[in-house]
């Protein structure tokens, strides 16, 4: 795509990245790219037309004529545009499962701390195990639940870097 300028770039990747494109005419194409637009300006679509050239060419779109109306063409992905999707979802997920990686870190060292505050308190003052040790043995709890989530993360990212 280097050597063409695709019109309305960001908006006709976020249509392919959003939707299943299986048949598509241009005209839901311009539907999707101005969804509540009443007025649509001729150069407007002239643009969409154009992209959809320009992605039939890169190979993004494959473009076949309608059986009922040889003058209309219908768009469908090509499995280029399905290898791009996958690898866009994947970075998406990569990205949420990495936060939710750090927050559990960050919680999981939180409580780590709070059990070494109990934990000293607990040497200095052996008399007040009644009272602490149910703190102890709900953030012992809290730790174990953090460390399988974090696990469960792990294995999640074992999967998709295995399996993509």
């Amino acid at each position: 795509m280097a050597n063409y300028k695709l019109p309305f770039y960001s908006e006709f990747f976020h249509v392919l990245e959003n939707h299943e494109i299986l048949e598509w005419r241009a005209n839901d194409f311009v539907q999707a790219i101005f969804d509540n637009k009443q007025k649509i300006e001729n150069s407007d679509r002239q643009g969409i037309y154009r992209g959809l050239n320009i992605l039939v060419k890169c190979d993004y779109l494959v473009r076949i004529k309608d059986k009922e109306n040889k003058n209309i063409f219908r768009y469908s992905e090509t499995d280029r545009l399905k290898s791009h999707k996958t690898i866009e979802r994947l970075s998406k997920i990569k990205e949420v499962l990495i936060e939710q990686q750090n927050n559990l870190v960050n919680t999981l060292e939180k409580r780590k701390s709070e059990r070494v505050v109990i934990e000293d308190i607990l040497n200095r003052n052996p008399n007040l195990k009644d009272f602490f040790g149910k703190y102890d043995l709900l953030i012992s709890k809290e730790l174990n639940e953090l460390e399988n989530k974090t696990s469960f993360i792990k294995n999640i990212f074992n999967d998709i870097e295995n399996h993509f």
